[in-house]
């Protein structure tokens, strides 16, 4: 990451992730957010909460002087989508590496895309989610076909006499929580991703069962556009 932008761009992700997930209901206002933002960065760069003050205004000028004048841009944006911050912010880019990290702080992902990126684990931020999301879409259709899912429970009940454990990790929810969890096991899509089209013929052997966090690590873990699967563990 550029140091010429770098805290800048890490305080403005931040705060949209902040303002987001609070649904714009916050009562903080966005100078709190603005402040928590700069201590969690200081924290995670292990510099003092002035340094990364100082890079509004030392970064930004003549444009931006003092905080409050930031802070105000920042509220035009989150809350009306005024461009005017992110004109000033690439005004003072040194590079294309620069502008790339930008970019991704002011975009602004639809409320569909965080949530199929919330399914996978992943960022939707992320340029790789952006260009790999149609793919995503597909292999949820094709892991939640019912009558493919419901076949491959009734397979693996069959042949474990009723009791199916996570393929990874071995976990019973059944033996867990008892009657309640009886029956129960998620279903993971083994099949590579990127093979994947809507002409894909997609069969029981290609299902595997996995408990609740094992299916959310599965999908969090990627190396390039190879999804680890059952299989590679």
């Amino acid at each position: 990451m550029s140091a010429r932008v770098q805290y800048i761009v890490e305080v403005i992700e931040e705060v949209r992730d902040n303002f987001r997930n609070s649904g714009g209901t916050s009562t903080d206002s966005i100078t709190q957010m603005r402040i928590r933002a700069g201590h969690a960065v200081a924290s995670r760069q292990n510099i003092s909460n002035q340094a990364v003050l100082d890079k509004f205004i030392r970064q930004l000028q003549p444009d931006i002087k003092v905080a409050s004048e930031f802070d105000a841009l920042l509220k035009e944006w989150l809350v009306d989508n005024s461009p005017r911050l992110q004109r000033i912010v690439l005004k003072h880019k040194s590079d294309s590496k620069d502008q790339l990290l930008i970019d991704r702080a002011f975009h602004k992902a639809p409320e569909e895309d965080r949530l199929l990126a919330e399914e996978f684990g992943v960022d939707p931020y992320d340029a790789d989610f952006r260009e790999g999301k149609e793919k995503l879409r597909i292999h949820l259709v094709k892991e939640r076909n019912r009558h493919l899912v419901e076949s491959a429970k009734e397979k693996w009940f069959e042949q474990n006499k009723g009791a199916v454990n996570c393929s990874i990790c071995s976990f019973s929810f059944e033996d867990r929580y008892g009657d309640i969890g009886k029956g129960y096991i998620e279903v993971h899509h083994i099949v590579p991703i990127s093979t994947l089209t809507h002409d894909t013929i997609v069969k029981v052997s290609d299902l595997a069962p996995v408990c609740s966090n094992c299916h959310s690590i599965i999908h969090r873990y990627h190396r390039g556009s190879r999804w680890m699967s059952s299989r590679s563990l």
